[in-house]
């Protein structure tokens, strides 16, 4: 039976109408990002909700800098930090396209010098293991944030790295295999890796306000400057990277108007504005299959608000249901910036937020505010839940600490004169440290961290940071002679350094 035109109208808008944020949440979404920014003390940010096809919401908050006035627009530079990780994995199916690479290619295919400390790895690491964090290895970040290490030299280091799980039991969030497939981009494209995303998917997509480090910003350009809130005020953070540092795993920089074309691009699955195909559909598709399921212990605490059936990774993505949707989203935190992007594909849904206070957690509210599907009168608080959660994940770390505090034994003091403390130690993985006596104090020094030295009992040094909420005990362990052997830091040991006539 022939249906009515005007049904066969209704029945075509219906069907051409991705569905999207309802007016009224959107409408409260400003005094919903005010509130938020005050409540987790953040200068400056900027957030757009987009469709496929049109800009539902895009705009700027507050400052970039704490006690300046340049007003936040939608071309601010804010650092897009680990949401890059997903520009990589579309490169390298741009590569997989081409017939250039496939995600189970092994790793020393391209990148034969690449040797695991579980040498069985060498043949069994894949390119999609990689880009899933599911090698067996633990976080390496302490070569990148605490040594400044070249990734040459961590490839060398690599060797010497036991795994902490068995091949593809475990995802273990792992930034230096990131840094390796923008390698592998350079390897087998024959062009370094920001050249390569910026011809391949920047310029086609007319992302112009996007560069691979904060040292290749366009002059003229605004970008935010990073922050901590501790004490009641506004701290400076000091830079993760220098200027011209680029890292595959995390060092771009972009626009949240830049950021709203990337993820319409990725709505559109895998097409520009006219229709230009820059991904296959296959390979594009299988970006955002799940690949790696994700415990609780290692996904974001907003499970606890979200409850969602399962947790995964795809390729670049972490991935949960919502409301019988599936979400695929990403943070990206940098000592004081963050930034998130959030999409609800079946539903040609996006949502990108930047922001320069260090784990402002308020993203997350935002994210879900914006997935949210359920009546406005009717939903969650999503800002005040999530402040909630995290104020309680706070007070939990506190109570550890003062269970510490509360353990420290008084009275004692160390085994030998200060300066016996002194000196190089030295661990073959993760490189040397040094414990040295400045005019303020003991400092244990890296190549790129300081922490301000001072006893807490024993053998054992409180290591502050000047300026950060960050604290942590050193251990030095005495030899059967009396002298200094080692110190364990960050969980691993360094062997004192001694010189001959020692």
């Amino acid at each position: 039976m022939q249906k009515p035109l005007f049904v066969i109208c209704l029945l075509f808008l219906f069907l051409s109408a991705p569905l999207s944020a309802n007016d009224d949440a959107l409408d409260r979404l400003p005094a919903i990002i005010e509130k938020g920014m005050a409540d987790w003390h953040v200068p400056g940010m900027a957030v757009a909700v987009l469709t496929d096809r049109e800009i539902l919401f895009q705009r700027g908050f507050g400052t970039t800098a704490s006690t300046g006035d340049k007003k936040i627009d939608t071309h601010t530079q804010f650092a897009i930090a680990s949401t890059t990780k997903a520009m990589i994995a579309a490169c390298i199916m741009i590569l997989a396209d081409e017939g250039k690479l496939a995600l189970d290619d092994l790793a020393i295919k391209h990148l034969p010098e690449l040797q695991f400390g579980d040498t069985w790895l060498n043949g069994q690491v894949t390119v999609r293991d990689m880009l899933t964090h599911r090698t067996g290895l633990a976080s390496t970040d302490l070569w990148t944030f605490v040594q400044d290490m070249p990734l040459d030299e961590q490839i060398e280091r690599l060797s010497l790295i036991e795994p902490s799980a068995s091949l593809r039991s475990r995802f273990q969030y792992q930034n230096t295999m990131f840094e390796l497939l923008g390698l592998i981009l350079e390897r087998v494209s024959g062009q370094s890796w920001p050249d390569f995303v910026r011809e391949r998917l920047w310029q086609p997509l007319g992302m112009d306000e996007t560069f691979a480090s904060r040292g290749r910003i366009t002059s003229g350009k605004d970008h935010v400057l990073p922050y901590y809130y501790l004490h009641g005020e506004w701290v400076q953070a000091e830079w993760n990277f220098d200027v011209d540092f680029v890292d595959a795993a995390g060092s771009v920089w972009s626009s949240v108007h830049d950021m709203g074309r990337w993820a319409q691009f990725l709505l559109r699955d895998g097409t520009t504005q006219d229709g230009r195909r820059l991904i296959g559909k296959e390979n594009f598709a299988e970006i955002f299959q799940p690949q790696m399921l994700v415990s609780g212990e290692a996904f974001y605490p907003t499970i606890e608000l979200t409850r969602p059936h399962w947790m995964s990774y795809g390729l670049g993505w972490f991935q949960q249901d919502f409301q019988g949707r599936k979400i695929d989203f990403h943070t990206g935190s940098l000592a004081g910036l963050i930034a998130m992007i959030g999409l609800d594909r079946e539903n040609h849904l996006a949502v990108v937020i930047l922001g320069n206070r260090d784990h402002a957690e308020m993203r997350h509210a935002i994210l879900w505010e914006v997935m949210d599907q359920q009546p406005v009168d009717s939903r969650r608080d999503w800002s005040a839940d999530i402040l909630a959660l995290y104020r309680g994940l706070d007070e939990k770390h506190k109570a550890e600490w003062e269970k510490t505090v509360s353990g420290r034994l008084t009275g004692t003091r160390p085994a030998l004169p200060l300066a016996d403390y002194l000196g190089l130690y030295h661990n073959a993985g993760w490189g040397s440290v040094e414990v040295q006596q400045t005019a303020k104090g003991m400092l244990f020094h890296s190549v790129k961290v300081d922490l301000a030295l001072t006893h807490w009992h024993h053998d054992t040094f409180l290591a502050e940071r000047n300026g950060e909420d960050f604290r942590v005990l050193i251990p030095f362990k005495l030899s059967r002679h009396g002298t200094v052997q080692s110190l364990e830091m960050f969980g691993y040991t360094f062997d004192r350094v001694t010189d001959v006539a020692e």
